[in-house]
């Protein structure tokens, strides 16, 4: 199979091969299976489901900056995540997170009271959540669409 030289113009501009693009297409539904996973363990206060699923080395990096000052928190280790996961993301009165496209991959969208407060990321190593990043901000935040239960 040639490429022809738009594809291959498009190839160089993103930096990729055919081959890591391709990979990239594959990985796509897994990881959107793995973030189901990852919100439905910690909605149902799965501690142990949500642990398993976590790297050894797992990192939530949480900011909160609003343009200015940079407001960067980071917890480490899976017992920690564990337990941030579970507040950020269990079930609360009013809470609700949604799995959506987030930067172009897959994510959750957290809301409160109808008004979205966080958009959130995940990195994977193998099959295992390496990175979770969260971005809050009701500034930066206020222009996505409002995410209603059940939608």
């Amino acid at each position: 199979m040639s490429l022809t030289s738009a594809e291959r113009l498009w190839i160089d501009r993103r930096g990729a091969t055919p081959w890591a693009l391709t990979w990239e297409w594959l990985a796509r539904p897994a990881h959107y299976r793995a973030v189901r996973n990852l919100r439905l363990a910690a909605e149902n206060s799965d501690t142990n489901r949500l642990a398993s699923l976590l790297d050894p080395d797992v990192a939530v990096v949480v900011d909160g900056s609003d343009g200015g000052a940079q407001s960067i928190r980071v917890v480490a280790g899976r017992h920690d995540v564990t337990a941030l996961l579970l507040y950020g993301v269990g079930q609360q009165e009013g809470r609700f997170a949604v799995e959506r496209s987030v930067n172009g991959q897959a994510g959750l969208v957290l809301s409160q009271d109808g008004q979205t407060t966080a958009a959130v990321t995940v990195d994977f190593s193998g099959r295992l959540v390496s990175v979770v990043w969260v971005k809050l901000n009701s500034t930066t935040l206020r222009h996505w669409n409002t995410v209603w239960p059940g939608v």
